[in-house]
């Protein structure tokens, strides 16, 4: 890889890292004007979020901007004349040693490559990647790190309106029983990222996993779908969702994406089934029903509580 490259890269990150710092004081600096009911830890949270959107947007700022160290030209100049070899050598480098990864202008401008010269590329990387611990074949290279050009990968076909490797990307996805949380993610991204394409594939999946309660990468598969639906609601997404909260081991999971999804029909769905279970239903699912039955707008007064908490919190007043 070229040195001037290299190093153009290496400040890039440098100079993205003062700016999340400098954000992250500034925020920090703010801690008297957290919002009402927001725990510290989670305001932390709030501020790392904040910190990120703006630098995220300043190094944007950044990468398309005339550069005197750069000639007078942006990084996005600089990209679009390199070849295509140099471009994806830039991209797996940063995926694999820039803290903030690979640079949106660079994703941007390997985007506008051929399209069927990009999908090869992309379609080789994801499917060389190793998806979980069990798969690497190199101990001296950390997962987390590896899976990063696969993650890259998804950004580049996800800028360029590309769905052609969604059935092949929750095939494989659904071959694991587990997978680490930020793989699951960046997988979710890329589906979410095409609903039109996705929806059908991962109802499917639900439909075609009853049997076996619906665990393991369903449940990562049901919260795509609710993310899809949130957007684009459709009969077919609520009733798939309904019917996932029938057949799932871990009810939670479905009770938890019904009241995400917002559909109010589901309030009488539980009610009906905390009726029915009174004696069987075990305490973290009755309260994740209650709570999903207030975020809907329904009425909880008329819900026997099978654990006598309301009745003691009504006694201690």
């Amino acid at each position: 890889m070229r040195e001037d490259i290299k190093e153009l890269l290496k400040r890039y990150d440098e100079i993205g890292a003062l700016i999340l710092e400098q954000k992250l004081d500034e925020f920090g600096d703010r801690l008297d004007q957290k919002p009402e009911g927001v725990d510290d830890a989670t305001y932390e949270e709030y501020i790392q979020r904040l910190a990120k959107e703006e630098t995220d947007m300043a190094t944007i700022k950044l990468e398309n901007e005339p550069d005197e160290r750069l000639g007078d030209k942006s990084m996005r100049e600089v990209w679009d004349e390199m070849t295509f070899e140099e471009k994806t050598e830039a991209l797996e480098y940063s995926a694999l040693n820039l803290d903030r990864g690979v640079p949106q202008s660079l994703v941007s401008s390997i985007a506008s490559e051929p399209s069927e010269t990009v999908r090869d590329y992309c379609g080789r990387i994801i499917g060389e990647c190793a998806w979980t611990e069990d798969e690497m074949s190199d101990e001296n290279v950390l997962f987390e790190m590896q899976f990063q050009k696969a993650i890259a990968c998804f950004d580049v076909l996800t800028q360029m309106k590309e769905p052609c490797f969604i059935q092949a990307v929750l095939d494989r996805y659904m071959s694991y029983g587990q997978t680490r949380e930020f793989v699951a993610e960046s997988i979710a991204g890329y589906v979410e990222a095409f609903p039109e394409v996705s929806e059908p594939y991962l109802i499917d999946i639900i439909e075609g996993n009853t049997e076996t309660g619906l665990e393991g990468p369903c449940e990562d598969v049901l919260i795509m779908l609710t993310e899809i639906g949130k957007e684009h609601k459709t009969e077919e997404i609520y009733q798939t969702l309904r019917h996932a909260f029938r057949y799932m081991t871990n009810k939670i999971y479905a009770v938890i994406c019904l009241a995400d999804y917002g559909d109010d029909r589901a309030v009488q769905m539980f009610k009906n089934y905390i009726n029915r279970n009174q004696k069987t239903i075990e305490r973290d699912l009755f309260y994740e029903m209650m709570s999903a039955i207030q975020h809907l707008g329904g009425d909880i007064s008329d819900i026997q509580d099978p654990f006598g908490d309301f009745q003691k919190k009504k006694g201690s007043n």
